[in-house]
C-alpha cells in the first residue's frame, strides 16, 4: 500500500526574480528595451542606460543597522540578486540561525556566508543561484560558479566580525 503525503512547493528562491524577468519581458513587449527593474533588491537591466553607460547597481553591505552600498555592479543586458543572512533569520535559545534552509540537514544552516550576489542572465537563474549558494559557501560554490560560469561575489565575516569578500569571475 502506497502513503500519500500532502506536498508544500516553497517559491521563495526564485519568486522574487521570476517576478522582475516577468517585468523585463513586460517592458520589452511594449517596445522597451532600455530599462532597470526590480523587486526588493532582485534587479534586472535591459540594455544600457539612456547616455549610453551601463546601468549601476549597488550591492549591499551586509549589517543589520543600516543599509548602505558595499560595492558597485555595471552592468547591461544582466540580471542581479542577493541572498543573506542579514535580513531574515531567526532566534532560537539565543542563537540567531539562517532563514535558508540546509537539505542535508533539513534545518537551518550553521553557518553560511554573510551574503550571495549573484550576476545571470534571468533574474530567476540569479535569485536561485544565490540562495543555492548560500548552503556550501565560498569554497564550494567557487567551483560550482566554474562549472556552471556565473559570476558572484561571496561576503563572509571572520571570527573577528570583519567583513571578507570572496569574488570569483569577477562582474
Amino acid at each position: 500500500m502506497r502513503k500519500r503525503e500532502s506536498i508544500n512547493i516553497d517559491l521563495n528562491s526564485i519568486a522574487k526574480g521570476y517576478g522582475v524577468d516577468r517585468l523585463a519581458q513586460t517592458l520589452v513587449k511594449h517596445g522597451i528595451h532600455s530599462g532597470l527593474v526590480g523587486i526588493d533588491g532582485e534587479m534586472r537591466v535591459l540594455g544600457m542606460r539612456p547616455d549610453g553607460e551601463p546601468w549601476a547597481i549597488a550591492v549591499e553591505a551586509p549589517e543589520i543597522e543600516c543599509r548602505k552600498p558595499h560595492s558597485l555592479l555595471c552592468l547591461k543586458d544582466a540580471a542581479v540578486a542577493t541572498s543573506g543572512d542579514y535580513r531574515h533569520w531567526v532566534t532560537v535559545q539565543g542563537h540567531r540561525l539562517s532563514h535558508t534552509m540546509d537539505p542535508m540537514r533539513g534545518a537551518p544552516l550553521k553557518s553560511s556566508p554573510t551574503s550571495v550576489t549573484v550576476v545571470a542572465p534571468t533574474c530567476a537563474e540569479a535569485d536561485a543561484w544565490a540562495t543555492a549558494l548560500m548552503v556550501p559557501g565560498a569554497s564550494a560554490g567557487s567551483k560550482i560558479l566554474l562549472k556552471e560560469g556565473l559570476s558572484a561575489l561571496f561576503l563572509t565575516r571572520d571570527e573577528a566580525g570583519n567583513l571578507q569578500s570572496e569574488g570569483f569571475e569577477v562582474f
